[in-house]
């Protein structure tokens, strides 16, 4: 099963994010709606929705990921 914890971990390594930095990952849709990822919402995540990652600085708090959907 995927979750919110296996996506912080694949993000984390494929761009070389620190895990204990990542703070928040929000999902945007295409209608502008912008959710905080949680396991209840990536369970309705599809494999092939395509996204931009965003990744935002937060100063000494660590990373914002979003993902827009395009």
């Amino acid at each position: 099963m995927f979750s919110f914890l296996t996506s912080v971990f694949q993000i984390s390594e494929k761009y070389g994010i620190p895990v204990e930095k990542i703070v928040k990952i929000y999902k945007k849709s295409k209608k502008g709606i912008l959710v905080n990822m949680d396991d209840n919402i990536i369970e309705h995540y599809s494999n092939e929705d395509t996204f931009i990652l965003h990744v935002e600085s937060m100063v000494e708090q660590g990373f914002k990921i979003t993902l827009t959907e395009i």
